[in-house]
């Protein structure tokens, strides 16, 4: 079953995550033909609708941008819907248990084909989509509550509670994100259509969950529980909007059932603190901070592996170029070999939409390979730069590593990462021909002095490779990028946003390094490694 999922927000990230046979695509869902070419290049059996307005820092945000709030919750499903029924694709909607509001008529709470009262201009237009999508073919419309999860996050309502000085001493359904993604995956696997409320069974107070958090993740934490009507007198919701109850009869009615959250809490809350743990054992004291430590960033590998790779045609007209083999394995498996070495183990993968199948085939979920794989889809070939925009979600706050799926080094760059503290780093490499790479130039002293890309007059003989490390930074400045004169993001440009505030480093790339764009680099590859085993 192959699965295309859109949104790449906390959830939609946590499904890629979840499902080796998933990739998320990052069209926008009111884009018909973002949204035409995604399903076409793809070609998924089921669809997953991850993407809408939730709002910073909540809801009420939408009560501010309704025409975004509209545009994206609204328009954007009925677009999609109307694509995949085009298409014959299963469709999985995520909706919102904010659709009802305050008690139900029924004392075991809301269900499925009860009419809804929205309030709030979000829950309104959650339910606007309801209605129509409801009437589709093929169409599963699944409503969640707030979020439980492990994961810190400020779409987690474990994380949000714990940010408040004062919170509402309320209660309400909840849906605990380990379990959601059961429940989608088995309703994508039926082909169920309808409506499902995907909360796990009973009502969680948030008294109960402050004091668990306070018990099992910090004992120092401090807040005040106040009447709901408190909050909004003092301003700190816009609306009313009192916390639902919700039945899950439906998904019952086919076997499917969430973990009671009574018993579950504990298990989530635990997990939290695990993570809050792991991060904290490699801290690093920040002078700038006054002290106070803050989380060592993590180094994540991304690998980009899209491109038509015209020049390795007819090979390349069946399958992606960095499946091609070398010697004796697929070629992107040499600088995935690279970024293990250097102890990378949290790694993303971006690629087009024709081959994607395939490079899930092969690497799963990571496991078999003692690392983590997560994958992006760029619809269309944009640059390297685009590319790499894609990872942003996936990278955070962190570091990260790019390496070009058809670059293959024989050195190893644990040491360089290890030693890496920010900004950026690039490596670098002598060539015959250094018109056909972006080129550097170099003071005695080793300062970066220029970088151009494919100069017709190159000033050195020194390539760029295709490794880069980067900070979170590097999203920012990715944005800001215009199009070169050959229509794609140079990631040259990027470097040089560092090279300009002096924040570039450059390192000299030892052993062979070859650039698998032609048949004979893949020749002379093949032979090196086979001589190299043979003499083994």
């Amino acid at each position: 079953m192959k699965i295309l999922i859109f949104g790449r927000g906390f959830l939609g990230t946590r499904m890629a995550e979840a499902w080796p046979d998933a990739v998320l695509s990052d069209a926008r869902i009111d884009d018909a033909e973002a949204i035409k070419k995604a399903l076409e290049g793809h070609r998924p059996d089921v669809v997953v609708n991850a993407a809408g307005k939730t709002g910073r820092p909540n809801i009420d945000w939408c009560e501010s941008h309704q025409a975004e709030t509209w545009q994206s919750n609204v328009m954007g499903p009925l677009v999609l819907s109307e694509a995949c029924q085009a298409r014959g694709i299963h469709l999985i909607h995520l909706g919102s248990s904010y659709v009802f509001n305050g008690p139900s008529p029924d004392p075991a709470g809301w269900r499925e084909n009860d009419f809804a009262n929205p309030v709030s201009f979000y829950a309104r237009s959650k339910y606007a989509s309801d209605l129509m999508l409801s009437r589709a073919n093929d169409t599963a419309i699944v409503r969640i509550g707030p979020l439980l999860d492990h994961r810190h996050d400020q779409k987690n309502l474990i994380t949000r509670l714990a940010s408040y000085r004062q919170v509402a001493d309320a209660s309400c359904s909840v849906t605990v994100v380990e379990d959601l993604l059961i429940v989608i995956r088995s309703l994508a696997e039926r082909r169920a259509t309808g409506i499902f409320h995907a909360v796990n069974p009973g009502a969680l107070r948030f008294r109960l969950l402050l004091e668990a958090y306070r018990d099992l993740v910090d004992h120092d934490h401090q807040y005040e529980l106040v009447r709901p009507e408190e909050l909004l007198g003092n301003g700190s919701i816009s609306k009313s909007r009192p916390a639902p109850i919700l039945q899950s009869r439906r998904l019952e009615e086919l076997g499917i059932r969430l973990r009671p959250i009574e018993g579950v809490l504990h298990d989530v809350m635990n997990g939290y603190s695990r993570e809050k743990n792991m991060n904290m054992d490699h801290q690093e004291i920040d002078i700038s901070h006054q002290g106070f430590p803050t989380r060592a960033k993590r180094m994540k590998g991304v690998i980009l592996a899209g491109g038509r790779g015209t020049r390795l045609a007819p090979l390349t007209n069946i399958t992606n170029k960095h499946l091609l083999p070398i010697y004796n394995k697929p070629m992107v498996m040499y600088p995935l070999q690279t970024l293990l070495d250097a102890g990378i183990k949290d790694i993303l993968l971006i690629t087009g939409p024709d081959h994607a199948h395939q490079f899930i085939k092969l690497f799963g979920s990571g496991k078999g390979l003692g690392c983590h794989f997560s994958y992006r889809i760029q619809d269309e070939a944009g640059g390297i730069a685009q590319a790499l925009g894609l990872a942003e979600d996936f990278v955070g706050q962190d570091n990260c590593t790019v390496i070009l799926g058809d670059n293959v080094f024989e050195e190893s760059v644990a040491s360089s990462l290890a030693s890496f503290s920010g900004g950026s780093l690039a490596f670098y490499k002598p060539v015959d021909n250094p018109s056909e790479y972006g080129v550097m130039e170099i003071d005695e002293a080793g300062n970066v002095l220029s970088i151009e890309e494919k100069p017709k007059q190159p000033k050195s003989n020194l390539a760029q490779v295709g490794l880069y490390v980067y900070d979170s930074r590097v999203f920012d400045i990715v944005k800001t990028l215009k199009p070169s004169g050959r229509g794609e993001l140079e990631i040259t440009d990027v470097n040089n946003h560092y090279l300009a505030t002096r924040e570039l480093k450059a390192r000299r790339m030892g052993g062979i390094w070859w650039d698998m764009g032609t048949f004979h680099g893949m020749q002379a590859a093949s032979q090196y490694f086979a001589e190299k085993r043979d003499k083994k």
